[in-house]
């Protein structure tokens, strides 16, 4: 009974960010999904072959019109056959919202970048490969076991990086120099509800609204170390794979509060399921601005995901 009134209250919560029926949101969420292919630039292998020997073990590749060198892989195949590739460091095989904080990020050659939260590797080696190897990385992970792994996987796909750390997110700015980055991805822990598959009995196990509160409160607090990080005229992306306004529009509203300095760029992506940021949630205002972040709906390419581009303005002369 308790599991069922759990249910109850997940599936009001996500139709009411989505506007639907909560009779539909079973259907909504099936689980995440690898469902897109990245070639890896800095492979030893050239990209053109590379993308052949993919074309080869993964039927009916789409490109991504948003995102260079990456490829939605076909519902009925699914991305299994470019394991192997990705097993010799070739390709990098993810879930096609994961895709998105990265370019939203626009990393640039010879740019200081900070990763907060970058284990396993995914978005910080897209970082790498959109900057041709020329970033200046610096990859943290609060988990050392992770980070570990993390700097196993560079070695893999061929990424340099300047420093590899492991502290909390949310108390970077005791540790590292203030207002020193160009740009900082925070994809940030959350409840993952984007990734939550209805059809399991056990689906919501962990899942509950005061985990929520108290992950929203940690992950403001990972933006305002964030904000103290980056330099004036810097960019800093914020990301989750999950659907609740508390840990979305709600950390990133209350940044806004505080600093004039910054402001949210629209997010420039054009799909079907994407939307803007809500403005509103059950009696908490988030201001206009939100409307310019992203909410990915799920669909059978893309898991739930929430990202804003934020930038802080630069001194004035």
């Amino acid at each position: 009974m308790a599991d069922r009134r759990k249910r109850v209250r997940f599936a009001d919560r996500v139709a009411e960010v989505y506007g639907l029926r909560p009779a539909e949101v079973p259907a909504l969420l099936t689980g995440a999904r690898s469902t897109a292919v990245r070639v890896h630039r800095l492979a030893a292998v050239p990209a053109r072959d590379i993308l052949a020997e993919l074309r080869a073990v993964v039927p009916a590749l789409t490109p991504v019109s948003w995102c260079a060198d990456a490829y939605f892989c076909t519902a009925e195949t699914g991305c299994s056959g470019a394991v192997p590739l990705a097993n010799r460091g070739l390709v990098y095989v993810q879930n096609a919202s994961s895709l998105i904080p990265v370019v939203l990020l626009d990393p640039q050659p010879g740019e200081l970048i900070l990763d907060t939260a970058a284990a396993p590797g995914g978005k910080a080696f897209h970082i790498a490969a959109r900057t041709d190897g020329k970033a200046r990385l610096w990859l943290n992970d609060a988990i050392k076991p992770r980070a570990a792994k993390l700097r196993d996987l560079a070695q893999l796909y061929r990424v340099c990086y300047e420093n590899l750390t492991s502290i909390p997110a949310q108390y970077l700015d005791k540790e590292l120099p203030a207002a020193t980055f160009d740009r900082i991805l925070l994809d940030v822990q959350c409840s993952g509800e984007g990734r939550i598959d209805l059809r399991r009995s056990d689906a919501l196990r962990f899942w509950s609204e005061e985990r929520i509160d108290r992950y929203k409160y940690q992950q403001t607090r990972m933006l305002e170390a964030a904000y103290r990080l980056l330099r004036p005229g810097g960019t800093m992306v914020y990301s989750t794979c999950t659907i609740s306004p508390e840990e979305n529009e709600f950390p990133v509203s209350q940044l806004l509060r505080r600093h004039s300095d910054l402001d949210v760029q629209p997010a420039d992506l054009d799909e079907p399921n994407f939307r803007p940021g809500l403005s509103t949630w059950r009696g908490s205002r988030f201001g206009p601005a939100l409307r310019h972040a992203l909410r990915v709906s799920p669909t059978r390419q893309f898991e739930a995901f929430f990202a804003a581009k934020l930038i802080k303005a630069a001194p004035r002369r």
